[in-house]
């Protein structure tokens, strides 16, 4: 493992000397990649493709083929795809009667207006918002053949963000019992928007977290198709005496409580975590405090991210590393002086 590591480094210094040199950056993709450093080394291999397109064309595609098709898009952007044209097709006769023309600027719906529709991006550009808790990100920037609306496909529910037509845009508009006649038609399509679904919900979860706010938005899905979610329930272990945290969790939903049980024979009480709180942290930064044991004190949805993930995040975007790096620490000091002032209020 040293001598890999090694190799990564002595790699990552060859690119930074050649930075415009697209072998290096491919090199270092493929030892990121061998590592199970995904994300790292899609980044690697993005600024390889950036370089080949305009170079040798042919190298390109060969490097979209060995990596996929997230490559080939900015970093700031999401993948783009015309899949859902098909659909196209088979609503023509609706396309006159149901579609909705907006200037750049214009809004279809917002946050809290009723999900009655999905939408069909027929020409033109849509960027998709969201707001938690007085932060705003942008969670999608769709394209010609993009399809979109309540992921759930139920009828009665509300918007959960808000489109804005980027560019003047052409949307078809047909209600989820349409699109699912659609779907019995063309199975494959239904398939894949699920996938979509559960991406972009993640994306939506991740933009709500202070520190993924800013992370540019293409970084944000990669991310989402590797973290998961979890619940516990009321007063279930999150986290046990001694035991290692596995991943690093972020709490979406509901109350933890901590407790130090190696102070003494009674468990010290160390706190609550709340929405927004990152567990998981020391383990990461290697700083101890593993005597601690979490607790659900209610019912808890967390966001859970590999170590590897999030060590790539953290080099590929330093606000995220200096933010991470203080909440850890904040986190330790916290706690130690927690313990330190309940065992005073024992004695």
């Amino acid at each position: 493992m040293t001598v890999v590591n090694n190799s990564i480094e002595t790699l990552r210094e060859l690119c930074m000397l050649h930075g415009e040199d697209p072998t290096l950056h491919l090199q270092l993709a493929d030892t990121l990649w061998e590592m199970g450093r995904e994300i790292a080394a899609l980044s690697e291999a993005r600024k390889s493709y950036a370089i080949l397109k305009h170079e040798n064309p042919m190298e390109a595609v060969q490097v979209v083929v060995r990596f996929g098709e997230e490559i080939a898009v900015s970093e700031d952007l999401p993948p783009t795809t015309k899949t859902y044209l098909p659909l196209a097709s088979f609503f023509k006769k609706k396309i006159k009667k149901h579609s909705v023309k907006l200037k750049k600027g214009g809004v279809l719906f917002t946050r809290g207006d009723s999900a009655d529709f999905l939408y069909l991006v027929l020409s033109g550009e849509v960027a998709i918002t969201a707001e938690e808790d007085g932060i705003h990100a942008m969670v999608n920037y769709l394209h010609e053949g993009a399809l979109f609306g309540r992921c759930s496909l139920l009828p009665s529910k509300t918007h959960n963000v808000t489109a804005v037509a980027a560019k003047d845009a052409i949307i078809l508009m047909f209600t989820a019992k349409e699109l699912q006649q659609a779907f019995a038609k063309l199975p494959d399509l239904e398939i894949q928007f699920s996938k979509e679904c559960l991406v972009r919900s993640r994306v939506e979860l991740l933009s709500s977290i202070p520190a993924f706010s800013r992370v540019p938005m293409g970084l944000r899905f990669l991310l989402a198709k590797r973290c998961w979610t979890k619940r516990f329930d009321e007063k279930e272990e999150m986290k046990a005496i001694n035991e290692v945290m596995p991943n690093v969790t972020f709490l979406l939903r509901g109350i933890a409580v901590l407790h130090d049980e190696l102070a003494g024979e009674v468990p010290i009480y160390c706190g609550r975590m709340k929405r927004g709180d990152v567990l998981g942290l020391p383990s990461l930064m290697h700083k101890g405090v593993q005597s601690l044991s979490i607790q659900a004190k209610t019912a808890c949805e967390v966001l859970c991210m590999s170590f590897r993930d999030v060590e790539d995040l953290m080099e590929l975007q330093p606000r995220v590393r200096s933010k991470l790096k203080e909440t850890a620490i904040a986190f330790s000091e916290q706690m130690t002086r927690t313990i330190l002032l309940q065992k005073k209020l024992d004695t």
